[in-house]
């Protein structure tokens, strides 16, 4: 397996308020303006997301980064 699987997603159980979020494509910030307040930040890597698209594993990089993102949603949920 390559060490690009499932980095194409932030890692969310990495997240905390005002600290970038990065992944090989996507990237978030969220600061905190006070109670209930939030300013949210999202980027695309275009460049990295056209070379993700032209490797010959593509589909098996989105589907892990897929399933781990869902896991990482499912352990936030708890």
């Amino acid at each position: 397996m390559k060490t690009c699987f499932g980095t194409i997603y932030p890692d969310l159980l990495q997240f905390n308020f005002g600290k970038d979020c990065i992944g090989k494509v996507f990237r978030f910030v969220v600061d905190t303006l006070g109670v209930g307040h939030r300013d949210v930040h999202f980027e695309l890597n275009n460049a990295e997301w056209e070379h993700c698209q032209q490797c010959e594993c593509y589909e098996s990089r989105i589907d892990f980064s897929n399933a781990k993102l869902r896991m990482q949603q499912a352990i936030n949920a708890i």
